[in-house]
């Protein structure tokens, strides 16, 4: 009998069906659940009528998440299990049939199984939407973002799943790759932008980390399905990775040898790069944990060496499938010396990216701030930007930032310190963007400057939302005490709108530097209600003299406010960080009332005073506990610099 090789293998496509074809069947089953019958319960219900979704993405989103990522890579594993079992090996490559038609023959069953049930569920949604008036539950062009992404997503994690099955001898060794794999973009460069800043001053790796990543890693890109637009940039890289990644798995099928199953690795050539990518990576993932948790650069070096050296441990007893192995030192020793080469160089810094500061001739605007935490994109409101720039800011910045340089800035490793952090972000007329974080050891120098930029009129409105309103565009304010005390008055009448508003105003205007950065005499939170339903919220304080005047004036302050008549008494002990930040309220104030040289406050006079310069944070060289006369709940606030009333530093002999 003679045999012909043909493109076309019933036996194959017969063997496919029973080993597969059920991943294909649950896929089917997975996305009626999903999507047509949550949406036939809703339309049945008449209590779920006002249920709107963004778009059908966000239908049982868990639930398409975990389909999505998981049935393309339990497909790509089991088409191609045969590679990793000799009989099954045997018996496909046996068959009258090239490599390359196994390979189109799996590929394309794989297509089919993901593309079918997504073909089949959207035309249940069309017969639906055809049927029933639920435009308010989805659009045709929803169902066909929903069919499009879902499917170049699943196309992509599928075809990445068949490239690690390629170069792997062991099934499960391929699911566990091929999730690294998908995550290794977003991984390295969280670990090295977090990492980096310990070598280049002024590296914003909060910056950058905040920025929006989940576009580079498909795995991440699941997570946010409904922000994924089907003609953007990002569906199209990711359609020709997809086919990058077939035609480089069918290169590689065709010189795999077959002989090489239960092997970790099947080419010899990508042994090396995965021990020393695991090392590299446990290396930066443990210098992090250090740096997070210590902040100590002992620590944190520390921290490298037990990474690099487990990291490298772990890849020779992956590769060697035994955990009683001999290290090549060597290896480890060449490794280590890249790594330090590395460091140098980026030390080095060959670009100039530490001293670096645009020309003002191309700056746009400026953002100035503590914390790329805080950095918001775009406009706070219809008036307010989040920006500076007036040309006396952008020259007082450019010569903080030259300050900051010349005086040889110190980057605080791992510590926490907000307050004496700058973060500056340059918008170039050129679209570019460049920003740069310092966290200075010595901030009182820079005072004077901050202070220029701060108490600019220009400033004051980008912080304060306020100074962008008027009292016309103001229905109510509400003002609750401060502390453990029940007592809020609400201001409707529109003269008194208007004088708050302009009391308040005024006060902003007037604000120093520091008591902008720093509140003592907290008496009051402010919520001031706008009429386009928007809330201002702010703090009423010590420093607030307008304001507290026509308060007063009014007869309302002392229905509002923090005041004497309210606290019953106040203990006050030397600050021991060590000790009160470890604790609740509770526990502090316990630890002070066993201080045996605590000062108890119960004069109307010192009370008086104390509410007026105590601060909310805990960071003054005084603890104080508030105890209140209507509240068995206490308050833990601070004293600290000029703000330490006398009469407490005559008590613990400072003065």
């Amino acid at each position: 009998m003679s045999s012909r090789i043909t493109w076309f293998n019933r036996e194959l496509i017969i063997y496919i069906f029973r080993s597969t074809g059920w991943i294909g069947f649950l896929y089917l089953v997975g996305l009626i659940f999903a999507l047509p019958l949550e949406m036939l319960a809703i339309i049945l219900n008449e209590n779920n009528e006002y249920v709107e979704f963004e778009n059908l993405f966000s239908c049982q989103q868990m639930i398409q998440f975990v389909l999505v990522i998981v049935i393309p890579v339990l497909l790509a594993i089991f088409l191609f299990r045969f590679l990793q079992m000799k009989q099954a090996s045997d018996f496909i490559h046996s068959l009258p049939i090239t490599r390359r038609s196994i390979y189109i023959h799996m590929i394309g069953t794989g297509i089919g199984f993901l593309g079918l049930p997504i073909l089949l569920t959207g035309l249940i949604l069309i017969l639906f939407h055809s049927a029933i008036d639920i435009e308010t539950l989805y659009t045709m062009p929803d169902i066909w973002s929903w069919m499009g992404n879902t499917f170049i997503l699943e196309a992509l994690i599928f075809s990445v799943a068949v490239l690690i099955g390629m170069v792997t001898g062991l099934s499960a060794f391929q699911g566990l790759l091929t999730y690294i794999f998908l995550a290794l973009p977003v991984g390295l460069f969280v670990l090295f932008s977090a990492n980096v800043k310990f070598l280049i001053a002024g590296f914003s790796a909060d910056y950058y980390l905040s920025s929006n990543m989940n576009g580079i890693s498909p795995l991440l890109a699941a997570t946010e399905m409904e922000k994924i637009y089907f003609f953007s940039i990002n569906t199209l890289i990711y359609s020709i990775l997809t086919l990058l990644f077939l035609i480089s798995s069918l290169f590689l099928y065709e010189r795999r040898k077959l002989e090489h199953v239960s092997q970790a690795f099947v080419y010899p050539k990508i042994k090396p790069l995965f021990k020393f990518g695991l090392t590299l990576c446990m290396m930066l993932f443990t210098g992090l944990y250090f740096s997070e948790t210590t902040g100590q650069p002992g620590w944190i070096f520390f921290g490298y060496t037990v990474g690099s050296l487990l990291g490298y441990y772990l890849g020779e007893m992956v590769l060697q499938k035994t955990w009683r192995i001999r290290v090549n030192l060597k290896g480890y020793a060449a490794f280590i010396v890249a790594i330090i080469v590395l460091a140098l160089i980026i030390k080095i810094d060959p670009l100039h990216y530490k001293a670096k500061i645009p020309d003002e001739k191309m700056i746009s605007q400026i953002y100035i701030g503590n914390s790329p935490l805080f950095f918001e994109d775009g406009d706070t409101s219809d008036n307010a930007s989040n920006y500076l720039k007036e040309k006396e800011n952008i020259e007082a910045i450019r010569l903080l930032h030259q300050e900051i340089i010349d005086k040889g800035k110190k980057v605080s490793i791992g510590e926490l310190n907000d307050g004496q952090s700058v973060f500056l972000m340059y918008e170039l007329k050129n679209g570019k963007r460049l920003a740069r974080e310092y966290h200075l050891q010595n901030y009182d120098s820079y005072k004077p400057l901050l202070a220029k930029i701060y108490e600019s009129n220009e400033y004051k409105k980008m912080v304060n939302e306020l100074l962008n309103v008027t009292a016309g565009d103001v229905s109510k304010i509400k003002i609750t005490a401060s502390g453990q005390v029940d007592k809020s008055i609400t201001i409707t009448d529109g003269q008194q709108l208007e004088a708050a508003v302009k009391a308040l105003s005024e006060d902003l205007n007037n604000q120093s530097f520091d008591q902008m950065t720093s509140s003592f005499g907290d008496y009051a939170s402010i919520d001031i209600l706008l009429h386009n339903d928007k809330t201002i919220y702010m703090n009423w304080d010590s420093s607030y003299t307008q304001f507290s005047k026509w308060m007063e004036s009014t007869g309302q302050s002392e229905k509002a406010r923090l005041m004497v008549d309210d606290v019953s008494y106040i203990l006050v002990a030397k600050t021991d960080s060590k000790v009160y930040h470890s604790y609740s309220e509770s526990e502090i104030a316990q630890q002070i009332e066993q201080q045996p040289n605590r000062l108890k406050i119960k004069t109307a006079s010192e009370i008086e005073t104390a509410i007026d310069n105590a601060q909310i944070d805990w960071g003054g060289e005084y603890s104080a506990v508030f105890y209140y006369k209507e509240s068995r709940d206490v308050d833990i606030k601070s004293f600290s610099g000029e703000h330490v009333p006398g009469f407490i530093l005559d008590h613990f002999n400072e003065r």
